[in-house]
């Protein structure tokens, strides 16, 4: 299990699946185990929904990206289950990755080194669980400090969401705003992290524009060692005539 472990090609977007795999499970457990109103449970739905499409996306793209695809979808089949929307009861399976995860981050000594050689990766990955993340927390806080509050504009899940999203993407449509001081608080580090995630997004975007397109780069790749080994056996010519100059300049002398 050790040597298994050890040498798994880690992707980032293994790690984003990791976190949200356990904001999944503290959600699934919430709506099946604590009574919640309808609009609280559609908003949390709709949440964990948003996470299953992730889930779909990261094990989609590494099965393409697997050597031997069959083999990938036969060990990874519950994975799959657990990604399914709207039935939450599957998500439990998600526990089996997650501790899978933890056996690569502890087995492979690779795993930074791999991260780095895909760092468009990791930056997306980021990005998705950040969002994730914040979305989460910050609708959350933000309901727990503002819906007891009588002047509060915020009294429903839809709309701490509504306001989380819009506070990230800094748009501000002033329609849902906090009262409160915690409430406050809570919306300056959520304006600030969203201001640090589209400056994530512009990076990664410049970074995809700027950078040579792959197939050019292996063909300049290829001409460049053509040049080199022309001007090899060039000079391996010129030596040659040297050697030849010289000998007969001997047999001149003689």
């Amino acid at each position: 299990m050790h040597k298994y472990y050890s040498d798994v090609d880690f992707k980032p977007l293994s790690l984003m699946s990791l976190l949200l795999s356990i904001v999944s499970l503290i959600l699934v457990s919430y709506l099946l185990f604590i009574p919640v109103s309808e609009d609280t449970r559609h908003t949390l739905l709709g949440i964990d929904t948003t996470i299953c499409c992730l889930f779909l996306f990261q094990l989609s793209l590494d099965c393409y990206r697997s050597k031997h695809r069959l083999k990938y979808l036969k060990l990874h089949w519950l994975d799959f289950l657990a990604s399914l929307p709207a039935i939450e009861i599957f998500r439990y399976a998600r526990l089996l990755h997650v501790f899978r995860i933890i056996l690569i981050l502890r087995f492979n000594k690779k795993v930074v080194q791999q991260i780095l050689e895909n760092r468009k990766e990791a930056t997306l990955a980021t990005i998705f669980t950040l969002l994730i993340i914040l979305l989460c927390l910050g609708s959350s806080f933000m309901l727990l400090f503002e819906e007891n509050d009588p002047s509060s504009n915020i009294k429903t899940a839809a709309d701490a969401l509504w306001w989380s999203i819009v506070t990230i993407s800094t748009v501000g449509y002033g329609d849902h705003y906090p009262v409160t001081f915690s409430g406050k608080i809570l919306a300056s580090i959520l304006i600030v992290c969203g201001v640090g995630i589209f400056g994530m997004i512009s990076g990664l975007l410049a970074s995809i524009i700027a950078s040579p397109n792959s197939k050019q780069h292996t063909q300049d790749k290829k001409n460049i060692e053509l040049i080199l080994q022309q001007q090899q056996k060039l000079i391996t010519q010129i030596e040659r005539l040297e050697l030849q100059l010289q000998e007969k300049h001997e047999k001149g002398i003689r």
